[in-house]
C-alpha cells in the first residue's frame, strides 16, 4: 500500500456556503494528478513536501497480522472527505457501474474506485475523467482532499489504519479548503506587436490584481512562450467576483488571451505524497 500524507496549505477556512455550478472550459484540463497535471499543463510542480508529507509511510508493526484480501480486489483512493459520523452517507455515484464506495473512520470517510489490474490502465483518458467527476461531485457536497493518481489500498483494514493514522494531518488539510476552490488561470500573448517584456509586465499585475481577491495561489514556472500558468484558492462566497474580474481583466488587455478554468477541487493546495 502507498501511503498518502496530505500537506496542508497555511491560511484558515471560512465557513462553506453554497457550491456554484462548475465551469471547465477544457476536458484536457482535467487534473490527474501533480505528476500528471505538469505533463498536461507544463509548469505545474508538486513544490517542496511539508513536515506532514515528509512523514514515514504507514506500515504494519512487526509481527502484526497482515489484513485478509478483500474479495472485491484492491481500490484506489480518490480523495477523503468529511462525513457526519451519526448519519453516515452512502455514495451516490454518478455511474453505478463504477462501484464507488466510501470507508469511514470517525467524521472523515476515504473515497474509493476499483483498482484497474493494469498499472496502464489507470492513466486511461477516460477513467481519468470518471475519477475526477466523481471526485468533483464531492467538491459539490463540501469540501475535500483529492488524492494523486496510484493510491491503492488491499482492504478496508488498511483505509481504516490510514485513516487513523493521518487523522490530525487530514483534519487539517480538510479545515484549510473548507468553503474554498480552486481556479486555473493561463495566460498567452495573441498579439505580436506588443513586446515580450511589456507582456510581461502586464502579466505580473494581473496576477496581483487577482491574488487579492484570492485567498491564496501558486504561480508555476513558465514553460515555451505561456506567460502565465497559476491556480487559485478562491472563496466560493467570492467566485462570482473573481470569474468577473478575470473577464474584465481579459476585455482591458487584449494583447493576452486569459483561459480560466474551474473551480476545480483544490489539487495544488493539498498534497498527498505517495
Amino acid at each position: 500500500m502507498s501511503d498518502p500524507r496530505p500537506a496542508p496549505v497555511d491560511e484558515t477556512a471560512s465557513p462553506d456556503p453554497s457550491p456554484l455550478a462548475p465551469r471547465h472550459d477544457s476536458a484536457a484540463d482535467l487534473p490527474v494528478d501533480r505528476r500528471e497535471a505538469a505533463e498536461e499543463m507544463p509548469g505545474v510542480l508538486a513544490g517542496p513536501p511539508s513536515p506532514e508529507a515528509a512523514q514515514a509511510p504507514v506500515e504494519a508493526a512487526p509481527g502484526a497480522a497482515q489484513p485478509a484480501p478483500d474479495p472485491r480486489g484492491p481500490r484506489a483512493l480518490l480523495a477523503v472527505v468529511p462525513v457526519e459520523s451519526d448519519t453516515f452517507p452512502a455514495w451516490d455515484a454518478a455511474d453505478v457501474k463504477l462501484g464507488v464506495t466510501l470507508v469511514p473512520y470517525r467524521d472523515l470517510a476515504a473515497l474509493l474506485v476499483p483498482s484497474s489490474a493494469d498499472p496502464a490502465g489507470a492513466a486511461d483518458p477516460q477513467r481519468v475523467k470518471e475519477r475526477h467527476w466523481e471526485v468533483h461531485r464531492a467538491l459539490l457536497r463540501g469540501s475535500v482532499a483529492p488524492a494523486p493518481l496510484g493510491v491503492v489500498f488491499e482492504s478496508d483494514d488498511e483505509v481504516v489504519r490510514f485513516l487513523t493514522e493521518a487523522y490530525a494531518t487530514l483534519k487539517g488539510a480538510l479545515s484549510r479548503v473548507e468553503g474554498r476552490w480552486e481556479f486555473r488561470l493561463h495566460v498567452d500573448l495573441v498579439e505580436s506587436a506588443l513586446s515580450e517584456s511589456l507582456a510581461l509586465d502586464l502579466v505580473t499585475h494581473i496576477y496581483a490584481e487577482l491574488r487579492r481577491i484570492a485567498h491564496s495561489a501558486i504561480p508555476f514556472p513558465r514553460d515555451g512562450k505561456r506567460l502565465l500558468s497559476a491556480a487559485f484558492l478562491v472563496d466560493r462566497t467570492s467566485s462570482s467576483s473573481f470569474q468577473d474580474r478575470v473577464v474584465e481583466l481579459g476585455r482591458v488587455n487584449g494583447a493576452l488571451d486569459l483561459d480560466l478554468t474551474g473551480p476545480w477541487p483544490p489539487y495544488d493546495f493539498v498534497q498527498m505524497k505517495t
